[in-house]
Formats: structure tokens, C-alpha cells, sequence
């Protein structure tokens, strides 16, 4: 296999993924929503223009639009992967690929691991699931964003196929169908829009990594 390792894809991946991670992991505050929403920062979303994506960022747009604010979204964050208590969706790789859907998990180590080869942890070690899928898409924007910085071919190598290797073994194998579950759950357009982004985000990675 290989990964699409041009300069504007890994520039344009890492920034989305690192838009996802930021709304699965917290709700959006008022200022942000304002901004994100608005028409020149959806015109400037950095994935391709698919079918998908057209109706993520529409629904973006239409959150605005109905006046959804920072505390509605705050409210279907908690309901749907926040919590406290029960939750619509778990945002943890064991819970949805383990045999007994279980935290700290075979997963959760098989992640920390690849984190730990790149000098990374989870910033709540031993406290908190390293699996969380915003740490997650953060982690492979990260190393996309050091592949941009990597100064040899030898270290560009590394990155890449680490960076290839997670998203086959990890991230790909569970997080679309978490955004397709988040869509079916979301109370908001935000939300909507949300899983609709995600899942179009990883699906284009995924087709990137084909052979």
C-alpha cells in the first residue's frame, strides 16, 4: 500500500482532522461556531469537494441559519459522546472493536504503542482511554504535519508509513462507523454536519491509501 504523501494533501488533512478532533472531543463555544460557520470559512474547508462534504458543510451552514446556538450544541455534545453517564456513542476504539466492547482494551494498548513510537502519549495516561477518537485524528494529523516539517527522505519514510499503518490498523477500521452512528443520533444540524465531514474525511484518507 501507499499513502498520498504530496505537500497540499498531508497540509490539508492534518487541518481537517484536526477540525474533527476538536468538536468529537468538547462542544464548539459560541465564538468558534460563529466563525466556522460562516461563509468564508466553509468555502475554505480543505477536503475535496464530494457529495458527502457539500452536504456536510450545507447542514454547517444551515445550523446557523436556524439559529442553533452554543448552548443547543453543548446539549447534544453531552447527549451524544460527552456525557456525564450514558452516552448515544462511544468515542473509544475498545468499546467498538473489542469482543466484549470493554475500555483499556487490547486497542487501547495497540494505540498507545503507536502513539509511544513517536515520542507521543495521551495527555491523561492511565486516567483516560488512549483510544478516544480525538486523540486519534489528532495523532495522524500530527505526523502528517511532521512529514511537512521532516527535513530527510529517511524520516518522511518513517512518518508515512506510520502514519499509513494507523489509519489501516486504527482509525479506518472503526471511525467511519462512528460518524455514521453519530449522524443517526445527532439532535443538531452542527452534529449532522459533523458526522457527515468525518466520515467523508476518512473515507478520502482511506481511498488515498489504496495501492
Amino acid at each position: 500500500m501507499s499513502v498520498e504523501t504530496d505537500e497540499e494533501g498531508m497540509a490539508r488533512s492534518a487541518a481537517a482532522l484536526r477540525v474533527l478532533a476538536t468538536f468529537v472531543s468538547a462542544p464548539a463555544k459560541a465564538e468558534v461556531l460563529d466563525r466556522i460557520r460562516s461563509a468564508e470559512w466553509l468555502e475554505g474547508w480543505p477536503m475535496e469537494r464530494t457529495e458527502v462534504c457539500r452536504a456536510g458543510l450545507d447542514l454547517w451552514a444551515r445550523s446557523a441559519e436556524v439559529g442553533e446556538d452554543a448552548d443547543a450544541v453543548a446539549a447534544d455534545h453531552a447527549r451524544l459522546v460527552g456525557g456525564p453517564g450514558r452516552v448515544a456513542v462511544h468515542p473509544y476504539e475498545s468499546v467498538h472493536r473489542s469482543v466484549e466492547g470493554l475500555l483499556f482494551d487490547e486497542q487501547t494498548l495497540e494505540v498507545r504503542a503507536a502513539y509511544a513510537e513517536f515520542g507521543l502519549a495521551a495527555p491523561h495516561l492511565n486516567r483516560a482511554p488512549d483510544d478516544h477518537l480525538s486523540l486519534e485524528l489528532e495523532f495522524v494529523a500530527k505526523l502528517s504535519e511532521r512529514w511537512l516539517d521532516a527535513t530527510t527522505d529517511q524520516e518522511r519514510t518513517r512518518l508515512a508509513s506510520g502514519r499509513e499503518r494507523f489509519l489501516a490498523e486504527h482509525l479506518l477500521q472503526w471511525g467511519p462507523n462512528f460518524f455514521d452512528a453519530l449522524g443517526r443520533d445527532a439532535g443538531t444540524h452542527f452534529h449532522h454536519g459533523l458526522a457527515l465531514l468525518g466520515v467523508d474525511t476518512l473515507v478520502q484518507l482511506g481511498a488515498g491509501a489504496q495501492p
